[in-house]
């Protein structure tokens, strides 16, 4: 696949963006070898997926490609964008991002996409769209719900960066490290992920889905469907069982 490297160990599956010379811009063929990536990982089935760039998360949106696009090649350029971040957030296993470098633009969606993330401390993090004329689109809708409105205008109206410390303060991304005990942090975010039930851990991300286009009383309505659906797995048995096993030291 174009720019994108696909591998597995066990039950984790690594996308890597690796067109490091461009600071992993997205361009049509990147975004769509992204897609597929997503797509062939989530037919693996694997319990956890991990998304991280060479050298750097992601810049951006080629704005080479961008420039010259039309009207109609411009729908077509964003809809694909969103075809790939759509793929991860229905990927159906918890996807952790690991960022280094920039997640900027349609890298910062690309984030925002994810289910958990680990930034290294120098990283930086931002909208530039106004620098180049445009709004941001597509998964930047997501930004309202993860920093609150107020933040997500500063970022989306200034397009100023933003760096580690202060994108964990406001919550866009979860956990901030030296960038030299990043991969470190990472697996071991995937070790914990690999300890809990997958039905689990599964029925929680297509809720947490829905709780985001549901109004409360859908959404509480969607809980109780998935609170029964989870005995229907025998999860909650199995995993209560583990528990007062530990409880009781053995």
């Amino acid at each position: 696949m174009a720019n994108v490297r696909l591998d597995f160990e066990g039950d984790v599956a690594r996308i890597m963006l690796t067109r490091r010379s461009k600071a992993n811009a997205l361009d049509s063929a990147t975004t769509a070898a992204l897609r597929d990536a997503v797509r062939q990982s989530a037919d693996a089935n694997p319990r956890v997926l991990v998304v991280t760039g060479d050298g750097v998360f992601c810049g951006g949106a080629d704005i080479r490609e961008m420039e010259d696009l039309d009207p109609v090649a411009a729908e077509r350029f964003i809809r694909g964008l969103h075809r790939a971040f759509l793929a991860i957030r229905e990927h159906p296993a918890p996807v952790v991002a690991g960022v280094r470098g920039a997640a900027l633009g349609a890298g910062l969606e690309l984030l925002v996409s994810c289910d958990l993330s680990v930034a290294a401390d120098d990283a930086i993090f931002g909208m530039p769209e106004p620098h180049v004329g445009l709004p941001s689109v597509i998964e930047a809708a997501l930004l309202p719900d993860v920093v609150g409105l107020v933040r997500a205008r500063e970022l989306l109206f200034l397009g100023d960066p933003i760096d580690a410390a202060e994108a964990a303060r406001i919550g866009l991304v979860g956990e901030v490290v030296p960038a030299a005990d990043l991969e470190t942090t990472i697996n071991a975010k995937v070790e914990r992920l690999l300890r809990l039930s997958p039905e689990a851990l599964a029925l929680q991300k297509r809720l947490i889905g829905r709780w985001l286009n549901l109004s409360l009383d859908q959404a509480v309505e969607a809980g109780v469907s998935a609170f029964r659906s989870a005995y229907g797995t025998g999860a909650p048995k199995r995993e209560m069982e583990k528990f007062w096993r530990r409880r009781a030291g053995r």
